[in-house]
């Protein structure tokens, strides 16, 4: 797919950036120190952002086996590095001033800043007195640039997975990571619960995540009907999943089924944790573009990933059986915008058919 406008700009003003840094920025010149004992990581976006930052993280370990890793996140999305071991805890975004009071007492050696790449968050960095401050992860036109780093990565204007945006952050000073797979852990609690769960229906155990808060990235619910269908007739097992918000995009669906036997609805029924178990036993996933993509890549499981306005080159699934559609030589795709210009068609998702799911979708099964 060739770049818009929009990504040349991007990349212009990336460049940009970074001649601006090696001029003037008077922190470049600061040695990185000998000694690694606790590093801080910035991610503040949300659940599929931190999902994609778990190979930064192992690095990171491997490469300093004794340090205590911290990572900066948004309120309420602790669950998903809870139990990582390479994590020693997650802290909370609140405000700039609370959090900078937090980060002052821990003495940081090293700093990553991922997401967002931001004057702001690079500052905040700078006045908690991180030693080091390297970053950042590709960032969007409007944002500044991290201007209070000490080292700042050479802008890579290539089109690659968000997984490969995040390592280069830590190839700038020189961790070659030796594993790219997602990592996720759900607790045992919830492992019991969805074992308990899943030995009441029969296999195969098929998830449909279907809901998104951005409707350019949403299939149609007549098209789900049809796959659904299919699957029940070969006495599949389907599950629900979303949060509670997404509950009426689910009902919709689930209105358009003539038999709604072995349908079981989950969604606002599982915790974050209870859905990583979920999926990590399907048998195969049926998704949009979103973070039940990279939960199913995390643990293997067979997942088929509807594409339109994003790109799977970015955002693809990246675990043993990844699959997706994405109807890029026959349709407007890759817009990237939560609205679509030609607001009638939206063929991105419309030309994708429901044969095509099913035939991409039985496939991996058989695998």
């Amino acid at each position: 797919m060739l770049k818009r406008m929009e990504d040349k700009v991007r990349d212009l003003i990336q460049n940009m950036d970074y001649l601006l840094y090696l001029l003037l920025n008077p922190f470049k010149f600061k040695p990185m120190p000998q000694h690694i004992k606790k590093i801080l990581v910035v991610e503040l976006l949300n659940y599929g952002d931190l999902m994609v930052i778990t190979p930064v993280l192992k690095a990171l370990k491997h490469a300093y086996k004794e340090a205590k890793i911290d990572v900066v996140i948004k309120p309420g999305k602790e669950e998903i590095l809870k139990r990582n071991p390479n994590v020693h805890a997650c802290i909370p975004y609140t405000t700039f001033s609370e959090t900078k009071s937090k980060l002052q007492k821990e003495s940081y050696d090293l700093g990553i800043m991922l997401h967002p790449g931001s004057f702001k968050i690079s500052l905040l960095l700078l006045l908690s007195n991180i030693k080091y401050r390297v970053g950042c992860a590709k960032t969007g036109i409007t944002y500044g640039k991290g201007f209070f780093l000490n080292k700042k990565i050479f802008p890579n204007n290539q089109w690659q997975h968000k997984i490969e945006d995040n390592l280069d952050v830590i190839r700038a000073i020189g961790i070659t990571p030796k594993d790219k797979h997602l990592e996720l852990f759900p607790s045992a609690a919830a492992e019991r619960k969805i074992k308990t769960l899943l030995k009441k229906y029969k296999h195969p155990w098929v998830g449909i995540s279907a809901a998104s808060a951005h409707w350019t990235q949403q299939w149609y619910p007549e098209k789900y009907a049809e796959v659904i269908t299919y699957y029940t007739q070969q006495n599949a097992t389907m599950f629900f999943t979303g949060t509670k918000e997404e509950e009426q995009q689910v009902g919709r669906i689930i209105s358009l089924l003539p038999n709604k036997e072995n349908i079981v609805d989950l969604t606002g029924r599982t915790t974050c944790d209870e859905l990583m178990a979920l999926i990590r036993h399907l048998d195969l996933l049926i998704t949009i573009d979103s973070s039940a993509t990279h939960i199913a890549s995390a643990f293997d499981t067979p997942v088929l990933t509807l594409f339109g306005p994003t790109i799977p080159t970015f955002w693809g699934p990246t675990g043993k059986n990844p699959s997706y559609i994405w109807k890029e030589k026959e349709a407007c795709v890759g817009c990237r915008r939560y609205f679509c210009i030609y607001k009638k068609d939206h063929e991105c998702m419309k030309s994708i058919t429901p044969e095509e799911v099913i035939a991409k979708s039985q496939a991996l099964l058989k695998k």
